[in-house]
């Protein structure tokens, strides 16, 4: 059969992909390669695309070519519906498309997830994170829950106070409670610093990738509280006037790694106003966590206020830009790390990896499926898996 026959496709499932890639049907065209009405005639269903073109499509749109084939559409929320917990400054002025991207690649992700448990384990009902949180519980009670279920008081403390070691010690002791733990690539930290999606099997957590290691623990940890409450959410970590939910996550990420007792026993304040950025970071440090988290961890304790947190606000932003300017210098003429198989693992996680991997040689799915999910060549699948295990916080 030569390559440029035409499939049964059906038509919604093609309006669907371009739709849910957030693209509309001209710009569609120009990167598809052919004429606006060609893709008004597909979704029309007045047209069927050839195979290369469905190939061209899975490229452009970021889907699987067996999306393409499916006879209904999924029954899964749209990444726009993921519950909003940003405030409202933060929803303007950058551009969205990067996170609209993330979300998308994140779902999925998480379907792929699901259709693998189905077809290797009959059952998606397994998929669920390996922990529950009561919302009920306060705060404090539920970060206990956190700290044992994570083990937390067996991390060395030369580990704590290695910033990109305890990210990295974080991020797999939430994989190997049945977590999938992504990062994302170009979206702005002043967006968005998490989301996870957890109302359902096989969940979700992303961190952001432009975030410094220790803004990455504390979200992680945020984000954990969700996927045990079974909620989902997009986050940027600055909650003062919000709903119980966030703030109860908010609450429980500080005590988790901030435990009342020893974060106590190193604040000596005669009044809030003498919290400086300095003393902030001396004190997260301790903890592993930035200074902005310890500002939020004196407020949780009454030891401080919100209007504290904004005053220090900008002097943490500085410093972050900061950081990120040293980066891009530390970088200039050298190779640029980390190397693109190690950038690969860290975005697409390394639980992701192992269970498309681990599908293929219980041959529920195809090499063609695993170079469409890992998103290599399928001859490069080992040199992915060769560096799973060093990619970077």
């Amino acid at each position: 059969m030569s390559t440029a026959s035409s499939f049964a496709v059906q038509a919604p499932v093609l309006r669907w992909a371009r739709e849910t890639a957030r693209i509309d049907q001209q710009t569609a065209a120009a990167r598809l390669g052919v004429k606006l009405n060609r893709v008004e005639q597909w979704e029309a269903g007045q047209a069927t695309p050839t195979l290369n073109q469905l190939r061209k499509m899975s490229d452009v749109y970021e889907r699987p070519l067996a999306a393409f084939f499916m006879r209904e559409l999924p029954d899964v929320p749209e990444p726009s519906r993921l519950p909003d917990f940003r405030r409202s400054e933060t929803r303007e002025g950058i551009d969205p498309a990067p996170l609209q991207k993330a979300i998308s690649r994140a779902y999925r992700q998480r379907d792929a997830l699901i259709d693998i448990l189905e077809a290797t384990d009959g059952n998606a009902e397994s998929g669920y994170a390996a922990f529950e949180l009561d919302p009920e519980s306060s705060a404090e009670e539920i970060s206990v829950e956190l700290r044992t279920a994570l083990d937390l008081d067996s991390i060395p403390r030369a580990t704590v106070l290695r910033p990109e070691e305890y990210a990295r010690t974080l991020i797999r002791r939430a994989e190997a409670l049945g977590i999938t733990v992504i990062q994302t690539q170009r979206v702005d930290a002043r967006l968005m610093r998490g989301f996870s999606i957890a109302d359902g099997p096989c969940p979700i957590i992303a961190l952001n990738g432009a975030d410094w290691p220790r803004g990455k623990i504390y979200t992680l940890i945020h984000e954990l509280a969700h996927v045990g409450f079974r909620t989902s959410g997009l986050c940027d970590l600055q909650h003062e006037d919000d709903g119980d939910l966030e703030r109860k996550c908010e609450q429980i990420a500080a005590a988790t790694l901030m435990p009342k007792d020893q974060f106590l026993s190193l604040i000596d304040l005669p009044d809030s106003r003498a919290l400086d950025t300095d003393t902030a970071r001396a004190i997260g440090s301790q903890f592993g966590v930035s200074g902005e988290a310890a500002v939020l961890r004196t407020i949780e304790l009454g030891l401080a206020e919100w209007d504290d947190y904004w005053r220090l606000k900008p002097e943490f932003d500085a410093a972050y830009r900061a950081f990120r300017t040293e980066q891009r210098e530390a970088r200039e003429g050298k190779d640029p790390p980390p190397i693109f198989y190690q950038l690969k693992a860290r975005d697409l996680g390394r639980r992701f990896i192992t269970r498309v991997v681990e599908a293929h040689r219980d041959e529920a799915i195809s090499s063609r499926d695993v170079s469409q999910l890992l998103e290599v060549s399928y001859d490069k699948v080992p040199k992915l898996l060769s560096v799973i295990g060093e990619a970077p916080a």
